[in-house]
């Protein structure tokens, strides 16, 4: 091919362009204006041979690009292939920590609500504790009322002492139960809320990969002279990614576990508070049933000892009255013996002897005298022990006050009812699994819980009464008995 054609080629072939001018530039014609045969042989050639090398670079840019094509469209297969199966993957890695995430969620918000009902049981425990120590201030507060002479360190005082320092410290461990409680269901809201904006990350990165691995065209097909490139976006890593999630939820399950010990160590400290403190409370009670026993018993005995004072100072009025009469009775005849003695004196003085009548009158007059004497000693003595007799009535009749008046401080006592979970065996209230009670069967539960209370309570008040009502028997007979005695030693 001659140089002038040659130098007119690019890369992609022959340019006519130049091939026209090329030959437009030759100048070998004759003088006729004819071309010689050979430049017109020499120019088909050219021709021919140019149209040759045209036609072999286009079937080689043909199988050039054919086979490109070919490989760019099995590496195109192949990308697609591997994005699908790596967002197949990724959905599969996914699932299974959004169900891990799940599974350690809903662990979380059972424990959760399980603490929350554990702490509502310790604020009522806490309010009855509170208001089983305000029954025994009542209680030491109205014992305090007693008179000087009831105001004894008894076993009833010695209970309510140790049932107030009892109740206090239940009082202080429901308080540090509480305060663990609230850290605790701290740390559960903290692990809940993590659980949740990882649970909520994962399906949306989810649903972002079902949409990516379903989609089949684009809304707008991109090109190059669109100018946008692609540019990684990463935050973390496969390793980080799986190591955020592993760690909540393996934080999760720890919180879950310091939350059961909780709540297990809540219900039996709760158990032994309540069994302690029934225990204290039935002690005092039956401490305080004792002393007014007691106290009645003492106080029946100091009645019939003030009835007997009494009719032994009746029996001395009476016998005072007696003397008195007697003395009175004495005192006319020893008149007339003194005007018979002072009578005779007036006789003449041959008749002022010394006979027989002077004596007996001197003799009356002297005996009348003595029984006199006697008679006023005897009222002296008689005044003294009444007197005496008197001031022990008194003494008794204080004694018998105070002790109807303690007596009756302990009754009030016994009347201060104690809550219910002293009194009475501690109820819970069934729950499922998940921890979640239903509304309906707590009512019902509630409404016979206080139905029972209300009948342990009428119950608790009857027995008072019977027993209250066997101690009046009892002292009755007594007093029969000891009025049957009496009468018959009269006799």
């Amino acid at each position: 091919m001659p140089s002038s054609v040659a130098s007119g080629h690019d890369r992609n072939g022959v340019n006519l362009a130049n091939l026209r001018t090329a030959g437009a530039s030759r100048n070998s014609r004759t003088a006729g204006g004819l071309r010689p045969p050979h430049d017109w042989q020499r120019e088909a050639e050219e021709y021919s041979a140019l149209a040759t090398n045209m036609r072999n670079k286009s079937n080689s840019l043909r199988d050039h690009s054919s086979a490109l094509q070919s490989t760019f469209e099995l590496r195109a297969r192949n990308s697609q292939a591997n994005t699908q199966e790596a967002l197949r993957s990724k959905l599969s890695k996914s699932q299974s920590l959004n169900g891990l995430l799940s599974e350690t969620l809903n662990a979380t918000e059972d424990e959760l609500t399980n603490i929350q009902h554990s702490k509502e049981k310790l604020e009522k425990h806490l309010e009855k504790r509170n208001k089983a120590l305000e029954v025994n201030y009542k209680r030491l507060q109205l014992r305090a009322q007693r008179p000087d002479r009831e105001m004894v360190s008894d076993d009833v005082q010695a209970r309510l002492l140790n049932q107030g320092r009892l109740l206090q410290s239940g009082v202080d461990k429901i308080m540090r139960c509480l305060n663990k409680a609230d850290h605790d269901i701290q740390k559960l809201s903290e692990a809940k809320e993590a659980l949740t904006a990882d649970k909520s990350d994962k399906e949306q990165a989810m649903f972002l990969d079902q949409q990516a691995l379903g989609l089949k065209a684009p809304d707008h097909v991109f090109t190059q002279n669109d100018g946008e490139k692609l540019t990684k976006k990463v935050f973390s890593y496969p390793h980080n990614w799986y190591k955020g999630t592993g760690q909540g939820v393996q934080d999760a399950p720890s919180i879950q576990n310091d939350a059961a010990r909780l709540r297990h160590a809540i219900d039996n400290m709760i158990q032994e508070s309540t069994l302690s403190e029934r225990k204290m409370d039935s002690m005092l009670v039956d401490s305080l049933k004792n002393r007014t026993d007691t106290t009645k018993a003492v106080k029946l005995h100091l009645v019939n000892q003030m009835n007997a004072v009494r009719a032994e100072l009746n029996q001395a009025l009476k016998k005072k009255q007696d003397l008195h009469m007697a003395v009175d009775a004495k005192a006319e005849p020893l008149a007339l013996a003194r005007h018979r003695y002072q009578l005779r004196k007036q006789r003449p003085t041959r008749e002022l002897v010394h006979d027989e009548v002077e004596d007996a009158l001197t003799q009356e007059f002297h005996d009348l005298q003595v029984i006199c004497s006697n008679l006023d000693t005897k009222m002296k003595q008689v005044n003294k022990e009444i007197s005496c007799l008197q001031t022990t009535l008194d003494s008794l009749e204080n004694n018998v006050g105070d002790k109807d008046s303690a007596f009756h401080l302990d009754m009030a006592c016994l009347d201060i009812k104690a809550p219910t979970s002293i009194a009475s065996t501690m109820r819970t209230v069934g729950t499922n699994k998940s921890g979640k009670t239903s509304g309906t069967k707590a009512s019902t539960v509630k409404e016979l819980q206080d139905k029972i209370d209300k009948m342990e309570s009428q119950l608790s008040d009857a027995r008072q009464s019977r027993e209250h009502m066997e101690h009046e028997v009892e002292s009755l007979k007594r007093d029969a008995t000891s009025s049957r005695g009496g009468g018959s030693s009269a006799r």
